[in-house]
């Protein structure tokens, strides 16, 4: 199935007719090329080619040459790359489907030609003698393998991965067996050829073998002084030899062009390392190659951050441009790697370029612009204040620009360490957060540090001398002021406590504005309290503690600084109890001028008004306390006392008819007892008490000299229904009394709230709860 036969008659153009011995066939081969057959022939005078077509053809062969020229039986073979290789006296000749081709030189007759492995095996007689030689080719390589002289040969056979030669007269054979790699590549070696070691060593496709190879060439050139050459071999080992093996020979100075090669070739294969990009950007510093230092960094435009970052370490490249001042080409890497602080710090710190580093951090994203200016802001605020301040404010406040990526504005506590030199433009920028519109994130922080800068007396900004139109932080030197510098000096003194005073002024309303009436406090108070005390400032001590309700140590403030005015504006304010105020401060202020040294008599009699209407304080104590004081004469306290006298006459006369009244109750409740213990009671009530009905037997009389009709009473007939009401009431009183007894604390807590302790102890004994 599938065959088919094809007749080929093959004669001689010059020579005898058909059955001729010159046409008779040598030699057949034949290989595939592509769906088609090709085939050899060769006879003693001619070498053709034929392409048979492809399996179930019909069309005729066609005949791709014809050459006049043919070999001997069994001088052609067919070769491993489907060419036909035709042994003849002046040559071994090859044809493919295009005709003759390459042909190798190879004098003497051959007699037999044989392929076995990657070798032609050929048989043939020396010009000069019919001493027969078998010769053992490497045609890829171009050398010979073996070559030696035999006797006559009867046949050479190639089986059992060994060529077998038979001899035609000894009845002998021998056997050829093709050494090992390693065999002939040091043989190779100690010839110093290292070209056809490699030529053999890439047959086997042995990678690591060839890279030992261009190795021990590289050494060879090396050892010769060649070291462009050997460079050029050593470069063919990256991936299978250690760098370091070739970058330890090429240290020298006079070297250095070589090395650069080799690191540029790891580079290319991405086989470097932080140390190779370290050593290949000193090269190129020390040779000044500015070319290929622009060449190794700089990359096509479309090139994306991810990709530039795989080509070398960054880092690294950074830090060799900076050191050797190549700044600009520092500068490139970073930004085309993405490394914001790197970029910055090159920009602040190496070129002093800041109005880059502020255009720069402009057009970054909020998240990534406010973690560059937490580390280098600091240069930036001391450098140029009003731009940086200017882009805090941006980043700090919502924004509206539809440009940019919505993100939540920063905490600008977060920057406080910037302006650590620059105190008023710490100010500016905190009142511009405050005032932009919601309330701000970190306000606590924000008010506090506010109130602190507010109150710092002198606030001095550092000056830097490179820094353009900053006459706002300058101060001019007294020495360059002329004549006229004390003068400038004095009015420059002024202005400075008009500002500080208005300062002053925002102080309090800041401390105002954050803790309304009736409402939370938007900053730590105590703190607030803290930095008022440590700059003195009195307004804002007064404002905490009143909003603190701590009103005794407002009044401590006061007498602390020894006002008076201002210790009575504050108690008339703070002792009103109509307005949630504590009267009993009277009492403290009071005492504090019985211990003051100077005149205070208008003062006092102020005071001792609103003691007496409230009556806070007995007299006696009050003279005990103002009696310390030895500036105070009689007459301050004259009306005072001659009132509290006759008020106390009156009462004393109250008291007096008062206990006269109880005590003729007295006499006459005990003479209506001793008359109910020792007299009969005469009931003569002519009607009932509660009907008002002539009085009838069966009647009730009570001892209170009330009688009732029996009916009236009903079941109760033990109580007066009429005084029964007003008796429960005084034994709840006396159960009532009992109890208190029993509840100490009660007694000592109206003792001290009350401002009249004797008159609660009076109590007490007047109701026999004393009486344990």
């Amino acid at each position: 199935r599938g065959r088919r036969r094809v007749k080929l008659s093959v004669r001689g153009e010059a020579g005898g007719g058909a059955g001729s011995p010159d046409d008779s066939i040598t030699g057949l081969g034949y290989h595939t090329e592509g769906s088609s057959l090709i085939l050899f022939v060769v006879t003693r005078v001619r070498s053709q080619g034929y392409n048979l077509g492809g399996l179930g053809a019909t069309f005729q062969p066609i005949r791709l040459f014809d050459e006049p020229e043919g070999a001997d039986l069994d001088c052609a073979v067919v070769t491993p790359d489907n060419a036909f290789a035709v042994g003849r006296t002046e040559a071994v000749f090859l044809y493919g489907v295009d005709g003759k081709g390459p042909c190798y030189v190879f004098e003497g007759r051959k007699h037999k030609l044989l392929w076995f492995k990657r070798y032609l095996c050929s048989l043939s007689s020396r010009p000069s003698s019919d001493r027969m030689v078998l010769t053992v080719y490497d045609l890829k390589n171009k050398m010979i393998t073996f070559n030696d002289d035999v006797d006559e040969v009867a046949h050479i056979v190639h089986e059992w991965d060994a060529l077998h030669v038979l001899l035609r007269d000894q009845g002998q054979s021998f056997v050829l067996r093709e050494k090992q790699m390693s065999t002939k590549l040091e043989l190779l070696f100690r010839k110093n050829l290292y070209n056809v070691a490699l030529q053999l060593a890439q047959y086997d496709s042995d990678k690591p073998l060839v890279a030992d190879i261009y190795r021990k060439y590289g050494d060879h050139l090396y050892n010769k002084q060649d070291y462009d050459n050997a460079m050029e071999q050593y470069v063919l080992t990256i991936g299978e030899v250690e760098p370091s093996y070739v970058i330890r020979k090429f240290l020298d100075a006079q070297r250095i062009p070589s090395l650069a090669s080799y690191l540029e070739s790891l580079h290319h294969h991405e086989m470097a390392n932080a140390d190779h990009t370290t050593l290949l950007l000193n090269c190129y510093t020390k040779l000044k190659d500015v070319t290929k230092l622009d060449a190794f960094i700089h990359v096509d435009s479309g090139v994306s951050c991810e990709d530039y970052v795989r080509r070398f370490d960054i880092e690294t490249a950074i830090k060799v441009c900076r050191s050797s001042g190549y700044y600009d080409h520092a500068l490139y890497v970073a930004e085309h790697a993405g490394e914001t602080s790197w970029y910055l710090r090159i920009l602040l710190e190496d070129c002093q370029r800041f109005e880059d580093a502020l255009n720069y951090l402009s057009n970054l994203s909020s998240p990534r612009a406010v973690e560059a200016l937490k580390k280098y802001g600091k240069m930036l605020v001391t450098s140029r204040p009003e731009e940086t301040t200017a882009l805090l404010m941006r980043l700090c406040t919502p924004t509206e620009d539809e440009s940019r990526e919505p993100s939540p504005p920063a905490k600008p506590a977060d920057f406080i360490h910037l302006f650590a030199q620059q105190p008023r433009a710490l100010m500016v920028f905190f009142e511009y957060v405050l005032n932009s519109g919601p309330e701000p994130l970190s306000e606590n922080i924000l008010r506090t540090t506010l109130l602190e800068l507010y109150l710092t007396n002198k606030l001095t900004d550092s000056v830097d001398p490179m820094a353009p139109n900053r006459a706002v932080w300058q101060q001019v030197s007294p020495r360059a002021q002329g004549p006229s510098g004390s003068g400038a000096a004095a009015a420059r003194e002024a202005e400075m406590t008009q500002e500080y005073g208005d300062r002053l002024d925002k102080a309090f309303a800041l401390l105002r504005g954050g803790w309304p009436a009736g409402g939370e406090p938007k900053y730590d108070a105590e703190n607030a309290l803290v930095v008022c005390h440590l700059h003195g400032f009195r307004r804002g001590v007064v404002f905490l503690y009143e909003r603190m309700n701590m009103y005794r140590d407002v009044l401590k403030v006061y007498m602390d600084a020894n006002d008076k005015k201002g210790l009575i504006q504050a108690v008339a304010r703070l002792g009103d109890e109509s307005y949630g105020g504590d009267s009993r401060l009277w009492i403290d202020v009071l005492e504090y001028f019985g211990r003051y040294d100077g005149d205070c008599a208008e003062e006092v009699k102020e005071v001792l008004s609103h003691v007496e209407r409230r009556g806070l304080l007995p007299a006696i104590v009050v003279l005990q306390i103002l009696s310390q004081n030895p500036h105070l004469t009689l007459s301050v306290v004259k009306d005072y006392m001659s009132r509290v006298l006759k008020d106390e006459s009156a009462i004393i006369d109250e008291d007096r008819r008062a206990i006269q009244k109880y005590r003729r109750e007295a006499t006459s409740m005990q003479k209506e007892l001793k008359e109910l213990k020792t007299q009969a009671r005469v009931f003569q009530n002519s009607k009932c008490s509660a009907c008002s009905a002539p009085l009838e037997l069966p009647a009730v009389h009570f001892l209170c000299m009330h009688s009732f009709h029996s009916r009236c009473l009903g079941e109760n007939e033990r109580e007066c229904p009429i005084c029964t009401p007003q008796n429960y009431t005084i034994l709840d009183m006396r159960r009532s009394q009992r109890a208190s007894i029993a509840e100490p604390d009660k007694f000592f807590t109206q003792l001290q709230h009350s401002g009249d302790g004797f008159a609660v102890v009076a109590e007490y004994f007047g109701r026999g709860l004393m009486n344990l």
